[in-house]
């Protein structure tokens, strides 16, 4: 397969080289984990995550449900993410928090834990974020975890054997298409329809993985995911 940009595979645990050298000290600006701490049962804890939360200099957490799981790991420190409507409190309340953890990201290694996925519909996506406007120096990375759509349907037994909707009522900014046996086909369709990035992952989290952006290959792998989005 041709490599349209960016290829990178993933080694250690899932850990990429970057990542790595951040780890052995390497990097300037430190690394912040983000973990993903499941639908709240304990023995849905990945042991990747049992591992950073437990190796972690400092560990982050939005709230008490989330400290729960973290403490036979680690003592986490809760921070206080309002519900409020004063948006110009808002943002200084999370800048804040943004500051505080990537205060201790720098120079070592921390963790931010929440419950589900921390990349899908989770404060740990606004704080990353912020933290990346300010902080640039710091290395992120993140692990997955058991979301809240899997958990769904695990719970209520409900069949996602076909295509699916997840939505907050926002406009839908991301596609992810399974099977993507045909990714430039595939990448054509969906830029008929308003979505310009795309990326390919093929055998993620496997010794075979391999990631590619930018122009996408006629064939790939049964094993490939595309995910098309439309630049803000």
């Amino acid at each position: 397969m041709e490599d349209g940009g960016l290829s990178e595979r993933m080694e250690d645990g899932g850990l990429s080289e970057r990542m790595k050298d951040v780890r052995r000290g390497d990097g300037d600006g430190g690394l912040l984990i983000g973990v993903s701490l499941g639908p709240g049962d304990p023995e849905l804890l990945t042991r990747k995550a049992e591992k950073a939360l437990a190796a972690a200099d400092e560990v982050f957490v939005p709230g008490e449900m989330a400290a729960e799981l973290v403490r036979p790991f680690a003592e986490p420190e809760v921070l206080d993410f309002p519900m409020i409507s004063d948006k110009a409190r808002l943002l200084e309340i999370w800048a804040d928090n943004a500051d505080r953890v990537a205060s201790r990201a720098i120079g070592g290694d921390a963790a931010f834990a929440c419950i589900g996925d921390v990349n899908t519909f989770s404060t740990f996506s606004h704080l990353k974020r912020l933290v990346i406007e300010r902080h640039p120096e710091v290395e992120i990375e993140t692990i997955p975890g058991v979301g809240t759509v899997p958990a769904l349907a695990a719970r209520l037994g409900v069949d996602l054997s076909q295509s699916f909707l997840v939505s907050d009522g926002t406009q839908v900014q991301t596609v992810i298409r399974m099977k993507a046996v045909r990714p430039a086909e595939m990448a054509a369709e969906l830029a008929r329809e308003g979505f310009d990035e795309f990326i390919l992952g093929v055998r993620l989290y496997t010794p075979e993985e391999l990631v590619v952006s930018g122009e996408m290959p006629e064939r790939s792998d049964y094993f490939s995911v595309l995910c098309a989005r439309r630049r803000r």
